[in-house]
């Protein structure tokens, strides 16, 4: 066992159901029959998809269906239903969802009928990370953006990479792709949360990284790491687990947190700062995207363009710029594809636009997550208004501590509503966000701010407040009640 292993495993045992997390060890077999549990996650839909495209008898199940991921398994007609231990009658293993609690009726339906267990991460691995090599994308921030534009590039480069994003592509709908047999790469949106209720180890480590990203790291997901410590312990099991014949490429604020004296593939550093292995400056912004150029073992490539806004952006932009040319691909092909860059949906997502009023979707809930997007709106939208609608749902984001970290990161928006969030089973009465004090913050800065019940609500005072060629910014990390689709069908300015 790898040093991790066993942190992880005596993570795991002190929990205090460590009897019913343990689990019949799962391995996919030819004509199994595969039932998958939480289903409708960014990377367990992509993970159903894989199977089913690889010919094996495939059902989901999730408490709810909503896109876009939902769409990508309606689009391979995949059965789909609410959980119920009938789901698993049958059936010859069980991939269950790193959300799924080891109570979950599903779970404990297996449990008792002893069906073998695997994790979404394990499954990645034995389909796509065993002879391939294995390029994982990293960090608190940036990773689907990060991990989706270096899928990119290598694709319009024909390289045809395997792939798995934690989002999917605006002009396809992909968030995955098995590759074909002779490509030669997997690409992994690397996620720091655990695999499963059984496994408390990250994702990353699972996926065999022969070479790495990590775009940045700050505390996040304290529902899993108590402290900031155990968090940053993840990444540094990562940088000391790349292959010794492959790549980490770091940004230069990673170094802070990390120790690379035991890492043994060759490093690279990126950054703003000319002094970094590798430097970006951005040129200028329009009102299709930044040009900027890259400094990197000596050369200035000039004249790059990609159709992103924001400095972190180009950050994101420059890592791949990196890791892809070290991997193989020319920079010519890596520059002329950042200009094609498609998007993902949920990520600066322009959702539509009604008399002058641009409705803009984005996933940020941490704090500097926020901060940043609304700073890279800003510069795409100069000089126009700014309504942002804010949701704080993750467990990191309703924590008390937030509460006068958001403000400043709301400062970009004109008008800011921020919907309360709901107390649920693993919240701290002690240690959970009043949105009033957000709010209160704000007003005192002479910024006009309202707090917002629910997601009804907000729509009702985006109603009383929205005018012609606002710029409205819907944020969060779940499916927001479908309130922008909402708001674009049923309010006229």
């Amino acid at each position: 066992m790898k040093p991790y292993e066993y942190y992880y495993l005596a993570k795991r045992n002190l929990l205090s159901d460590t009897k019913n997390r343990q689990r019949i060890q799962g391995n996919l077999q030819k004509n199994s029959r595969i039932h998958v549990s939480a289903a409708c996650g960014k990377a367990m839909a992509s993970v159903t998809c894989m199977l089913a495209d690889l010919g094996y008898s495939v059902t989901a199940s999730d408490e709810s269906f909503h896109p876009p991921m939902s769409d990508v398994l309606q689009a391979r007609h995949i059965t789909c239903s609410k959980p119920d231990s009938k789901n698993i009658e049958n059936i010859d293993l069980i991939v269950v969802g790193n959300m799924l609690p080891s109570s979950a009726v599903e779970v404990v339906a297996a449990r008792h009928a002893h069906i073998p267990m695997m994790s979404g991460s394990e499954v990645l691995r034995e389909i796509l990370a065993r002879e391939k090599r294995s390029l994982v994308v990293a960090g608190t921030h940036g990773k689907t953006t990060t991990s989706s534009l270096l899928t990119h590039v290598f694709l319009k480069s024909g390289k045809n990479p395997a792939y798995m994003i934690g989002g999917s592509f605006q002009n396809t709908g992909e968030s995955y792709s098995i590759g074909i047999k002779k490509s030669s790469h997997v690409i992994f949106e690397g996620d720091e949360y655990d695999c499963a209720f059984f496994d408390k180890a990250p994702k990353f480590l699972r996926y065999n990284a022969s070479s790495a990203i990590i775009t940045s790291i700050e505390y996040d997901h304290v529902d899993l790491y108590p402290t900031f410590e155990d968090y940053t312990q993840a990444f540094q099991f990562l940088v000391d687990d790349v292959s010794n014949d492959g790549f980490l490429v770091l940004h230069d604020s990673v170094l802070q947190h990390i120790d690379i004296s035991n890492c043994t593939a060759k490093i690279v550093i990126y950054g703003k700062n000319i002094f970094k292995d590798v430097s970006y400056e951005i040129s200028s912004v329009s009102s299709s995207g930044t040009s900027f150029s890259i400094v990197f073992r000596g050369q200035k490539y000039s004249d790059i363009f990609i159709p992103l806004f924001g400095e972190y952006n180009i950050a994101n932009a420059t890592s791949v710029f990196i890791l892809a040319f070290l991997e193989g691909v020319k920079v010519s092909d890596i520059i002329s594809t950042f200009s094609t860059y498609p998007g993902v949906h949920e990520r600066q997502e322009i959702i539509g636009e009604k008399n002058g009023v641009i409705v803009v979707r984005d996933f940020a809930h941490h704090p500097t997550a926020v901060r940043v997007t609304l700073e890279g709106i800003r510069s795409h939208y100069p000089g126009r208004r700014i309504v942002c609608v804010f949701e704080p749902r993750s467990v990191t984001s309703r924590r008390k501590a937030f509460e006068t970290e958001y403000p400043k990161a709301l400062e970009d928006a004109d008008i800011s509503i921020v919907v309360s969030p709901p107390f649920k089973y693993n919240d701290d009465k002690n240690d959970f966000m009043d949105v009033s004090v957000v709010q209160n913050i704000l007003e005192l800065s002479g910024k006009l701010s309202h707090v917002a019940r629910d997601a009804d609500d907000a729509l009702k005072i985006l109603s009383q407040h929205v005018i012609k060629n606002d710029i409205v910014v819907f944020m969060s990390n779940g499916d927001f009640n479908s309130i922008p689709k909402k708001f674009l069908e049923s309010y006229f300015f």
